[in-house]
């Protein structure tokens, strides 16, 4: 038996189609309104307009403008919108160039939240800081302890995040001022290059660099080597040199101390063949350290310019080496001028031109007083230098009478070499008797000659020339006073006046 065609199944069928018809035709009116999880952002931001839209709510009802499920993924159409997200990716430069699986943009910024959501700002609580080139170790609170927020550093404008050095400076200049403001005059306001948040800088050995500091090196500060303001006498520090505060700071000595004027020329600019950074001075020339003085017996104290008042160099003296020393440098040098001219000539005629036999810089001769070695009076005082000064040599000049002066045949070898208690140096005859205690008009008959008292030598004398000289009584009378018989011939010694009784 054959079987009939159901109407209700036909009928189904038909309802079915219907059905389909008119949610294709809803889908097609709504754009698939109907099936969205939930309302899109209406944030915007102020003057801001991709594609024609200033908020993603205003195509709400465009689905396909962020799903394409069958023709692309999710990214290359948010990138169609936001192209200056893209241009960050291509670069490689900023914030997006520094996430991790860019391309997944609703892991950050979701959507479909309602009008008021900001998938931006939801996106700071997802965003690793640590990939950037400053991390947030030591940026969690403010100096007050309060949480610090974004906006504390980073300035937001058309979707684009900025960094005013102004911020940093602030922020730290109101905790320590006078610190910020020589850290700016010193090394400028690009803080992040030498910044990093962890920090940088206070992880930096210097002594693991090609530079170690030792001796005075260690004990100065970052800015002296490092300060572009401070090299260049400015307080302002450009873009095109910011690069140059630490990575090409020379290493050299001549990149930071100019080549002292005294040596000008006559050194190479290589510094540790002679000095150390323990100090400058003493130099340690050919192993040993070297002082101009200890090294040649000629100080510099008075030698640092010349008449001109501009500085006397090595080669002034050395013409090309130290070595070479040739005395007509004193010459030319003190004979400039008239004057100094004509005293030079009269100098050489009268000394000679070994300037160092009689020089040493400090000046031995300018300063010297003769007095203080030997006193220059009466007939000394008008004798040329060279009457004892033979070969015109000083040191070891002799200053006894009898070095200079023969002893007279009028007295040789009968009053001693001390000539000075007789002859004065304004004449030698006639010779005053200056040490004489003893009174010469003895027994009141006026001054007594010589020969008198001293009739051998002058160094011995005898009373018995005038005194009546009876041994035995006379030494039986002293006795009797208590004088020992060796004492008698020594009068002066009880009668140092000459009278009898010394106690009258």
């Amino acid at each position: 038996m054959r079987r009939q065609p159901s109407f209700l199944s036909a009928s189904g069928l038909i309802a079915t189609v219907f059905m389909l018809a008119g949610l294709g035709a809803l889908l097609w009116l709504r754009g698939g309104e109907m099936f969205s999880p939930g309302q899109l952002s209406a944030k915007s931001l102020p003057g801001v307009a991709l594609e024609g839209f200033v908020s993603h709510a205003q195509f709400e009802a465009e689905c396909e403008r962020c799903h394409q499920p069958l023709k692309t993924t999710q990214d290359v159409l948010c990138m169609n919108c936001h192209r200056r997200v893209s241009l960050q990716i291509e670069s490689g430069q900023g914030t997006h160039a520094s996430i991790e699986n860019v391309n997944r943009c609703a892991r950050c910024h979701a959507d479909h939240r309602g009008e008021t959501f900001d998938p931006t700002q939801s996106a700071f609580a997802l965003f690793d800081h640590g990939r950037t080139a400053f991390i947030l170790v030591r940026h969690q609170v403010n100096y007050d302890t309060t949480p610090m927020a974004c906006e504390a550093c980073h300035v937001s404008s058309q979707g684009e995040f900025t960094t005013p050095m102004e911020n940093c400076l602030s922020c730290h200049g109101g905790k320590d001022p006078t610190f910020m403001l020589q850290h700016v005059q010193d090394f400028g306001q690009g803080c992040l290059d030498c910044h990093d948040g962890e920090d940088r800088m206070a992880r930096f050995d210097h002594q693991a660099s090609d530079f170690p500091l030792d001796g005075k090196h260690a004990n100065i500060a970052c800015a002296d080597c490092h300060a572009i303001a401070r090299r260049l006498g400015t307080n302002q520090v450009s873009n095109d040199l910011k690069a140059d505060l630490f990575s090409h700071t020379p290493s050299d000595c001549v990149g930071c101390h100019l080549e002292p004027e005294i040596h000008l020329g006559m050194f190479t600019t290589d510094c540790v063949e002679c000095h150390t950074t323990l100090s400058w001075s003493p130099a340690n020339l050919e192993g040993t350290p070297f002082e101009h003085f200890s090294r040649s017996g000629f100080s510099l104290v008075r030698h640092k310019r010349d008449y001109a008042d501009q500085p006397l160099i090595c080669n002034d003296c050395h013409q090309g080496s130290l070595q070479n020393f040739d005395i007509q440098a004193c010459v030319t040098c003190h004979a400039e001028g008239k004057e100094r001219a004509a005293f030079m000539r009269k100098h050489q005629d009268q000394f000679g031109l070994e300037c160092l036999s009689c020089h040493d810089g400090v000046d031995r001769m300018r300063d010297f007083k003769h007095e203080t070695a030997f006193p220059l009076d009466g007939q000394h005082a008008v004798l040329e230098c060279e009457a004892c000064h033979k070969g015109k040599v000083f040191a070891g000049t002799p200053k006894e009478c009898v070095e200079c002066h023969k002893e007279p045949k009028i007295h040789a070898g009968f009053f001693g070499l001390k000539c000075y208690y007789c002859h004065t140096a304004e004449a030698w005859s006639p010779a005053p008797l200056r040490i004489h205690r003893f009174p010469l008009d003895h027994g009141s008959e006026g001054e007594v000659e010589c020969k008198v008292c001293h009739t051998d030598r002058y160094v011995t004398y005898t009373c018995y020339g005038c005194h009546e000289h009876q041994s035995d009584a006379i030494i039986q009378g002293h006795m009797e006073k208590g004088i020992l018989a060796v004492d008698i011939p020594n009068c002066i010694k009880c009668h140092p006046t000459g009278l009898k009784d010394e106690s009258q």
